[in-house]
C-alpha cells in the first residue's frame, strides 16, 4: 500500500483511541510508525534485486511484531509513566501496517525470517484513491469538527474495514466467474485492477499455461479513472470486459518450458512471481514476465521482466520499464 495510505491510517488509530486525546507528540509517533516497516525501502539503493528479494520481510513480520513493538518503546522517553496503552497502540500501528500490505497483490513475507512464502489477499490494488479516501475524508472532517475528532476516527476506520469487506465480496464473485468459464482449470485466481474495487484480472491456471482476462463487474462505474491522464487510464479501461463477454487470453507458463539446469535466475524468479508467462524464447535468450504485472497483455507494459541471455556464460537480468536492467547473479 502506498505510504499516505498507511500514514492516515496511523492518524486514524491514534484519534480514535478512547479516553484523553493522545498528546500531538504520541500522535506523530503513531503516524511515523504506520510508514515504518516499509524502511526496507533503502535496500533499492543497493540492488533493485536485493529490494525485490527482502522488502515485506522481516520488517512485515507477524513473528517480529513483538519484537519490533518492544524496542519502539523502549526507546520512548518517560515511558513508565507515559499512556498504558502505548505499547498496544505501538504493536497495532505496526500490525496495521502489514494488514494493508497484505490485502494488495504483490506478496508479504509475514512469517520471516522462519518462511520467505509471501501472503497475499488479492484485496486491494496497490494505489487505490477510493480506499485512500475512505480514511481521508473523515480525518478532513476533523478539521473542521474538532469536538467530534474520536467518532469521526473511529468512522474512518470502520469505513476503511467496510471497503475490505466489500472487496472480499467482489473477489469471491470474481474467482467464481473465472471458475464458471474455466471448469477443467487447476487453480483460478482474481486480481484487482486500478480505478474502481469492481476490475478484477481473472487468471484460471492449467497444466501448461494460464488463461486471463479482465472484468468490470459493475461496467458503468469507472471509479477513480477521472482523476488521472487518459494516457495513464487508457490502456487499463480499453481491457475490462462485462462479465457475460470475457475476452481470454492464453500465455504458457513458465514451468512448461524445459530449462536448462542452473541458468541464473531462474530460482528467484520462480519464487517471487506468482503466475510466470513465456513472453520470448529463441536460440539466444528467454524471456518472461507475471499476470501480476500485465505482462503479456497486448497494450500493457510490464513493470519488469526476466531476461536470460544464452550463450558460453548465460547471464539474467531484470528488466524494467525505460529500458534499464538489474543483472541477477
Amino acid at each position: 500500500m502506498d505510504p499516505l495510505t498507511h500514514a492516515l491510517s496511523g492518524a486514524a488509530l491514534a484519534r480514535a483511541v478512547p479516553g484523553q486525546p493522545l498528546p500531538r507528540a504520541k500522535v506523530i509517533l503513531l503516524i511515523s510508525l504506520a510508514m515504518a516497516p516499509d524502511a526496507d525501502f533503502v535496500l533499492k539503493f543497493i540492488s533493485d534485486a536485493l529490494y525485490l528479494e527482502y522488502h515485506r520481510g522481516v520488517t512485515h513480520s507477524i513473528l517480529m511484531l513483538p519484537l519490533w513493538t518492544w524496542l519502539v518503546h523502549s526507546m520512548l522517553p518517560n515511558r513508565r509513566s507515559a499512556e498504558p496503552l502505548m505499547p498496544w497502540l505501538i504493536g497495532l500501528t505496526l500490525a496495521m501496517h502489514i494488514l494493508l500490505d497484505l490485502i494488495t497483490s504483490f506478496g508479504t513475507m509475514i512469517l520471516a525470517p522462519v518462511s520467505d512464502w509471501r501472503a497475499a489477499l488479492d484485496l486491494v490494488f496497490i494505489i487505490d484513491p477510493l480506499f485512500t479516501a475512505c480514511l481521508a475524508l473523515p480525518l478532513i472532517l476533523m478539521l473542521i469538527w474538532k469536538s467530534k475528532a474520536r467518532p469521526l476516527a473511529a468512522g474512518a476506520l470502520l469505513l476503511m474495514f467496510s471497503y475490505m469487506g466489500l472487496t472480499g465480496y467482489l473477489h469471491s464473485r470474481a474467482v467464481d466467474l473465472a471458475s464458471k468459464d474455466n471448469p477443467q482449470a487447476l487453480a483460478c485466481a482474481a486480481l484487482p485492477l486500478p480505478f474502481s474495487p469492481f476490475h478484477w484480472q481473472l487468471i484460471a491456471t492449467y497444466p501448461d499455461h494460464y488463461r486471463r482476462a479482465s472484468v468490470s463487474l459493475f461496467p458503468s462505474f469507472s471509479g477513480s479513472a477521472a482523476l488521472f491522464p487518459t494516457s495513464l487510464t487508457s490502456p487499463y479501461l480499453q481491457q475490462l470486459s462485462a462479465p457475460t463477454q470475457l475476452n481470454w487470453q492464453s500465455l504458457t507458463r513458465m514451468s512448461s518450458i524445459n530449462l536448462e539446469d542452473g541458468l541464473p535466475g531462474v530460482s528467484f524468479y520462480r519464487w517471487f512471481s506468482r503466475f510466470p508467462v513465456l513472453l520470448a524464447r529463441n536460440s539466444t535468450h528467454y524471456e518472461f514476465g507475471d499476470l501480476r504485472f500485465y505482462a503479456g497483455v497486448e497494450g500493457m507494459e510490464s513493470s519488469f521482466r526476466l531476461r536470460i541471455d544464452l550463450g558460453g556464460k548465460p547471464e539474467a537480468w531484470l528488466l524494467w520499464r525505460h529500458d534499464t536492467r538489474t543483472p541477477l547473479n
